[in-house]
């Protein structure tokens, strides 16, 4: 292998390192906050690069396009194992049914949050999938409506009608909530 060759493959891996250096913060944050636990956030953050890595061409060089890439592709990963664990879930289910003896695993809480917090994410969790999405968007990850926008795929002013009626329909359940609790 050629001199020039070795110091571009060098370039070409210093360039990948520091976009995962740069978003696998942001990238493990929005994916927990999809499928509510950590290893899978990280599986599907792991799956993501991967898949950068797998399309990464000599030529391609980083740019603002990437961070919609990768939120968009960290989604589509996190869908695909939120598909997947709803199959198994009822695959279990439908054992359990024949086993009256066995019991659903405990997972345990990984760490307590406040009674407000948890209302919170129980109101996220009641909302759509795609009003999730930009909530967490522009909540978790701060992200603007043109940067939602290029993740999602919607148009800015589509972004933002969503996010408004996402956001009263949260208040509405934190409303409703707050006044059904003793």
């Amino acid at each position: 292998m050629s001199k020039a060759r070795k110091a571009l493959r060098r370039e070409k891996l210093a360039a990948f390192e520091s976009l995962v250096s740069a978003y696998e913060g942001p990238l493990l944050r929005y994916a927990s906050t999809i499928v509510h636990d950590p290893d899978a956030a990280q599986d599907v953050v792991q799956n993501t690069f991967l898949r950068l890595f797998r399309r990464w061409k000599e030529e391609l060089k980083p740019s603002p396009r990437v961070s919609s890439w990768l939120y968009r592709v960290a989604h589509n990963c996190a869908v695909d194992y939120l598909r997947k664990e709803s199959r198994r879930r009822d695959l279990h289910t439908r054992q359990a049914e024949g086993q009256p003896d066995s019991f659903p695993p405990d997972r345990g809480e990984a760490f307590r949050i406040s009674e407000g917090a948890e209302r919170a994410v129980e109101a996220l969790g009641r909302l759509s999938l795609r009003e999730q999405q930009l909530v967490i968007l522009k909540v978790y990850d701060e992200k603007s409506y043109r940067e939602i926008s290029e993740i999602s795929g919607l148009t800015v002013s589509n972004v933002g009608y969503i996010l408004h009626h996402a956001m009263k329909k949260m208040a509405s359940m934190l409303k409703e909530t707050k006044e059904t609790q003793p």
